[in-house]
């Protein structure tokens, strides 16, 4: 009998409401105890709602998720707590680790939970950093840690109840290229030598070899599953040797090993990883970086967006420290003019935004204003009334959602005779793409709204 046996499994979120969004869709699937899987597949396909899940943290719209032979949806709170604590453990891409306690107190703290007395913990505890490199961290508070090693502490944490299971939901994607291999590694190694089931969750097709088997998933579907044929290739780890037969990737279709429904969805697999590939080799010709490496970058602007400082020192940090230490290593010069241009930017929309808030409340002619504005900052001169009246009307269908971007830059460069303005084409490029900055700047928080009435 199957460790994990999935069948027919839906999770909608918002039912019955406008919103309603369906994240898993019919999934059937079984794991075996001791192998390590894939749920791979793009961003928001429900590859982290299937895991969740598994873990008993969602629960199923319909459909059974059975492990050990239990149906989780049949469990009582307390059984299912207990089920949390000592049936698996969670890896998380951000961490969470608690940033006042020590590396150890956060080890142990799952132990505390359910009542280990402290001598026991402690010789677990240390018995794990040892094993896993972060012995003489011990003392140190988590921000006092690089990125891969908080991700092996976090390891440390999901194992001190010795699990059955363990989860891994994007583990390396916040981690350089060197401490992913090595977490990478010591993942696997879970499986290979504590014959641990471990299930992993991807977007990176450069994992898929170090897996028994990948589920591929796409918009809530699981549309393909396949085997590493020959001899799995292990990741050097701290404490681990490559063995490997061949270091090619060897995928084959599934056998009779699971019951998963298989269909011939061979070209939409090649359209995902492609997709990757895509992305890949684009961010490396237009600015020398990964693709991982511009999503780290991206997710600190985001935090000093959602901080509302416009505060880069997190991103000045990372771009200027060693590669050796989980940074990007980029010459001080050109980080600096980033950090600047990033600046500049955020502190234009800012303004922007103050300035047409206080003009759309004053006033019901926000429209009107934005035509003004952007002529007057572009030096252009429009005087015919066809030509400010089309001008108006595409700036009110990218207000209303109507059209986006690319659509406001080819009319605003359409003649005027053909229902546009008949701006040259740099013009109309640098003013659609001005727009669009005060259109985002329209986005704010409620509380940063308040203080521009006020």
């Amino acid at each position: 009998m199957s460790l994990i046996d999935i069948k027919n499994l839906s999770v909608t979120y918002f039912l019955g409401k406008s919103n309603e969004v369906r994240a898993l869709s019919d999934a059937n699937l079984e794991i075996n105890a001791g192998e390590l899987v894939i749920f791979f597949g793009p961003s928001g396909c429900g590859k982290s709602t299937l895991l969740y899940t598994i873990a008993g943290l969602e629960k199923p719209t319909q459909g059974t998720v059975m492990v050990n032979g239990i149906d989780l949806s049949q469990m009582k709170n307390k059984e299912l707590e207990k089920y949390r604590q000592n049936t698996i453990g969670m890896i998380f891409q951000a961490f969470y680790l608690i940033p006042s306690l020590s590396v150890e107190n956060n080890i142990n703290l799952p132990q505390v939970a359910i009542g280990i007395n402290r001598k026991k913990r402690q010789e677990k505890t240390e018995e794990l950093m040892k094993y896993f490199g972060v012995y003489e961290q011990r003392k140190k508070v988590p921000t006092e840690l690089s990125g891969g090693q908080q991700q092996r502490v976090a390891i440390c944490r999901s194992l001190v109840n010795d699990p059955d299971i363990i989860f891994a939901d994007e583990p390396v994607g916040n981690l350089d290229s060197k401490s992913a291999q090595d977490v990478l590694g010591l993942i696997q190694e879970l499986s290979v030598k504590d014959k641990k089931t471990v299930i992993l969750v991807t977007h990176n097709p450069a994992h898929l070899e170090i897996a028994d088997r990948i589920f591929f998933i796409k918009d809530g579907k699981i549309i393909d599953t396949k085997v590493n044929k020959e001899t799995r290739k292990i990741i050097v780890g701290k404490s681990s040797q490559q063995e490997s037969k061949d270091d090619s990737l060897n995928l084959s279709p599934v056998t009779n090993k699971t019951t998963t429904k298989e269909n011939d969805n061979s070209a939409e697999v090649d359209n995902i990883i492609l997709e990757y590939k895509a992305k890949e080799i684009l961010s490396e010709v237009l600015t020398g970086l990964s693709y991982d490496e511009i999503n780290k970058i991206e997710n600190y602007i985001k935090e000093a967006l959602v901080n509302s400082n416009s505060d880069y020192k997190k991103l000045t940090t990372y771009l200027n420290t060693d590669y050796m230490q989980d940074g990007l290593n980029l010459n001080k010069r050109v980080s600096q003019k980033l950090i600047t241009k990033l600046e500049t930017t955020t502190k234009e929309i800012e303004e922007l935004s103050k300035e047409f808030t206080n003009k759309e409340e004053k006033h019901n002619s926000y429209v009107h204003q934005l035509r003004r504005y952007l002529l007057d900052t572009f030096e252009v001169n429009i005087r015919t009334t066809d030509a400010i009246e089309a001008m108006e009307t595409i700036i009110e269908d990218r207000v209303m959602g109507v059209t986006d971007r690319k659509g406001v830059q080819e009319k605003f460069d359409r003649p005027l005779k053909k229902g546009g303005v008949g701006l040259d084409k740099r013009t109309a490029k640098k003013m659609a793409k001005h727009l669009e900055m005060i259109i985002l700047g329209r986005y704010q928080k409620s509380s940063d709204k308040q203080k521009i009435k006020k």
